[in-house]
């Protein structure tokens, strides 16, 4: 049966009259990779910050496996933290900068030894012993930060935004890295990142934060897939957001009327009248010739706008007979592209993939 290493029961963090953290409740499993995910601001590192132990929670309580810690001080928990900054010191080799945390703790040479071998394997950086902190690539000094929190063993790793500093490609690089390495380890890790791409990669869990409170917490799939509120569709990934009122509704589907255009989605408990946002993701949008709509399909008629080439992924922007735009993805196909300019274009989704959300 799962443990839970990491609990928050009804955690809130004030700074003077500012509320950064409200009414925060979770756990997080014992070698779980959690994620809290949102923008600036939202509340995550502050979060971070009070399981590490570096902030004291205004209300509420944190345990870590089964017990509570407020009160007790970082260095007395059994967490390690990973911040953007590396942190490592500059006057020590790479050695006796993962040695660090043993060495405080008075452990035997031979033992510091032995250790600090196994996790400069396990981060592939063997050999790079007798190097400075100034010889090392970004990347390389974010493996040694990593290899210095897990050398005493704790139950929980904490990473604030640990690949923030490094470049795009190094950044995916170590997305895959990092989760290998928790996957191996099975050790518990709870990770901040403001960045989507970067949450859905590698997360079992994502908590989307705002304003201090969790909005949705779920599996990345969940997440993407069905979001629970406007922010949550609107902050993960892109999508297309149509907002208006319920104008009829029958056994299986409802009608939002958004502007004097209607579409299908599926009556959960919907009533006329009701205002609605509905989410579509540009991905499950085809552009299709004038032909009726498979059964159970949404067609609206609009004219192409504007054709953006990314690679691999070719996106469309469509101005819909009410002046509003959607953004439709295709499979890009080498450098050629769409002939539609001047020309009625007409859009279908499955009434399945369109997302219904009251707030």
């Amino acid at each position: 049966m799962s443990v839970n290493m990491v609990e928050l029961r009804n955690i809130n963090k004030q700074f003077g009259e500012t509320k950064v953290v409200q009414d925060v409740s979770l756990h997080v499993k014992e070698g779980e990779f959690l994620t809290l995910l949102g923008p600036s601001g939202c509340g995550k590192t502050t979060t971070l910050r009070m399981i590490a132990g570096f902030e004291q929670p205004t209300s509420g309580s944190v345990l870590l496996d089964g017990k509570q810690v407020e009160g007790i001080p970082a260095n007395k928990r059994n967490v390690n933290t990973v911040f953007q900054s590396y942190a490592l010191f500059p006057h020590m080799n790479i050695f006796d900068n993962v040695a660090f945390g043993l060495k405080m703790r008075g452990a035997d040479k031979r033992v510091i030894k032995e250790k600090v071998s196994k996790m400069l394997e396990l981060v592939r950086l063997q050999g790079y012993e007798t190097r400075t902190p100034a010889q090392l690539s970004g990347g390389q000094k974010q493996r040694i930060a990593i290899a210095r929190a897990l050398i005493n063993n704790p139950k929980v790793i904490l990473l604030d935004e640990p690949l923030g500093a490094l470049d795009l490609k190094l950044r995916k690089q170590m997305q895959v890295e990092l989760k290998h390495l928790q996957q191996q380890l099975k050790i518990t890790f709870i990770y901040v990142t403001h960045d989507q791409e970067e949450a859905l990669t590698m997360s079992d869990r994502i908590a989307v934060m705002n304003n201090g409170f969790i909005e949705q917490l779920g599996s990345p799939t969940d997440i993407y897939e069905k979001p629970q509120t406007k922010f949550v569709a609107d902050f993960i990934g892109e999508t297309n957001l149509f907002e208006g009122e319920i104008s009829r509704v029958d056994n299986s589907y409802a009608y939002l009327d958004f502007g004097g255009k209607e579409i299908e989605v599926k009556n959960e408990g919907l009533r006329v009248g009701e205002k609605v946002f509905v989410t579509i993701r540009p991905e499950r949008i085809k552009i299709v010739g004038d032909q009726s709509p498979k059964t159970n399909a949404v067609k609206l008629k609009g004219r192409f706008k504007e054709l953006i080439y990314v690679g691999s992924v070719s996106k469309m922007v469509v101005l819909l007979e009410n002046g509003k735009e959607v953004v439709v993805n295709e499979q890009a196909a080498g450098s050629e592209t769409h002939d539609y300019i001047n020309k009625d274009i007409y859009l279908t989704w499955g009434v399945d993939h369109g997302v219904v959300m009251k707030e």
